[in-house]
Formats: C-alpha cells, sequence, structure tokens
C-alpha cells in the first residue's frame, strides 16, 4: 500500500483543474441568481395579495348605483346635448 504522505505530495505536486478556479464566481452567480428569485416571488405575492384584499374590500363596501355612459358618443352634460333638451 502506498503511504498517505506519498499520495498527499502527488496531489499537491499536480496543477489544479482549470474549472476551480471560476467555482467561487458560479458559486456567488447562482446565489444572486436565488437571491432575485426570492425577490421577485415575494413581489408577486405582495401583488397578489394586495389584489385579493382590494377585491374583497371592493366586493363588500357598499357603493352608489353604476350610471353608464356612452365610451365614444354625447356626454349626457356635454353643452350640445343640454341645449337640445
Amino acid at each position: 500500500m502506498a503511504d498517505i504522505d506519498d499520495l498527499l505530495g502527488a496531489i499537491a505536486a499536480k496543477a489544479p483543474p482549470p474549472a476551480l478556479s471560476a467555482l467561487e464566481s458560479m458559486v456567488f452567480q447562482g446565489l444572486a441568481h436565488r437571491r432575485e428569485q426570492a425577490a421577485a416571488r415575494r413581489g408577486m405575492v405582495l401583488a397578489v395579495a394586495a389584489a385579493a384584499v382590494v377585491g374583497i374590500v371592493g366586493s363588500v363596501a357598499p357603493s352608489a348605483p353604476a350610471q353608464a355612459e356612452p365610451l365614444f358618443g354625447v356626454p349626457q352634460d356635454a353643452p350640445s346635448h343640454l341645449l337640445a333638451d
């Protein structure tokens, strides 16, 4: 059997693989990506919660009856409409 000191010496003599030098930057990029995903997820949950609250309050709160006016027609308060009546 080989002596462990000889094996460790052989490993120390070898040059490190080139992928090892890029490992740190890849880890930090992965962490930044996960942080961005978490922030986006929190923002989406906040938007859904706000929409739910506004929807529930809007459906429960009493409101005045709806008054419809034509979208592209002459409004009820237009001067030409008031003069015609």
